[in-house]
């Protein structure tokens, strides 16, 4: 494979864990970069039966013959000489915290992609926040890593317009594949000396945290929330006659929230249509 001009002369460690991280180090690929070490998440159990899964980066890893290692923590206990001698971290919704003192390994520091215009939106859910916000006029950064959340120097800003809001995943994708792009024509710049960090307006920082499952649940007499909550989260509700219905497909078009199809609590997936047919016709 051939690697992207002088990122092939350093040595890199990737630290991600969910989808998005797989995004931007598949785009990464694409363009003809590969980490020599990918840090990612413990395996945790999921589904009904509770089984341990591996993160969507650690089965990237593994299918692609990249090295990588799950550790608990980067605390006290981890072995820090893992992830010393390298060049440069790259960190993708790790979603744990790194010590500064192993944010000191590299040489060039840890560069971090985050999908909101820093220091707008810092913290775990900056996407789906500008979702909820309808706030269309966003955007991504790249940018060095400190000890604070979401707090160093930016290396690139690009402002994104969205014209309608897509789902989280198919939103997270849109920035991580931009943000990989991104990566690949500003990182040499910056290994070669060319560009200077700007310190970001701490002044002007704004927060967004973790949003909890009955954040997803939908009002349907306020159509253009229903459909942010929709784009928002994986698996949008609302109920009916005290039953739990999860919204699977949607759309907003002239000015209205229009559902296609949904799971009622206990069924399979069927047309919103069809389903409301059904009820009447009981009635």
């Amino acid at each position: 494979m051939m690697r992207n001009n002088n990122l092939d002369s350093i040595k890199t460690v990737f630290l991600g864990g969910p989808e998005i991280s797989v995004d931007f180090i598949t785009r990464l690929k694409e363009l003809g970069v590969l980490p020599n070490l990918v840090v990612t998440t413990p395996d945790m159990p999921q589904g009904r039966k509770l089984r341990l899964t591996p993160p969507p980066l650690a089965i990237w890893a593994e299918n692609n013959g990249i090295p990588y290692i799950q550790p608990k923590s980067l605390g006290k206990k981890f072995d820090h000489s893992i992830l010393a001698g390298y060049d440069l971290f790259i960190v993708v919704a790790y979603g744990k915290i790194i010590p500064k003192r192993i944010l000191d390994f590299p040489t060039h520091g840890s560069i971090n992609l985050h999908p909101s215009l820093l220091p707008k939106y810092r913290g775990a859910s900056p996407i789906q926040t500008a979702i909820l916000n309808d706030d269309k006029e966003t955007g991504y950064s790249l940018m060095l890593l400190d000890e604070q959340m979401d707090h160093g120097p930016l290396l690139l800003q690009k402002n994104s317009s969205i014209k309608e809001w897509k789902k989280n995943r198919e939103m997270e994708k849109y920035f991580a594949h931009l943000g990989a792009e991104s990566f690949v024509e500003v990182v040499p710049e910056f290994l070669a000396g060319k560009i200077t960090p700007i310190p970001q307006d701490h002044s002007e920082a704004t927060e967004c945290g973790k949003y909890q499952k009955s954040d997803s649940e939908l009002d349907l007499s306020n159509p253009r929330d229903a459909f942010l909550r929709y784009c928002a989260f994986e698996k949008p509700f609302f109920f009916l006659n005290d039953i739990r219905i999860i919204v699977t497909d949607a759309s907003w078009y002239d000015d209205n929230f229009i559902i296609n199809k949904i799971i009622p609590a206990g069924k399979k997936e069927t047309s919103w249509e069809e389903y409301k047919t059904n009820i009447d016709k009981k009635i």
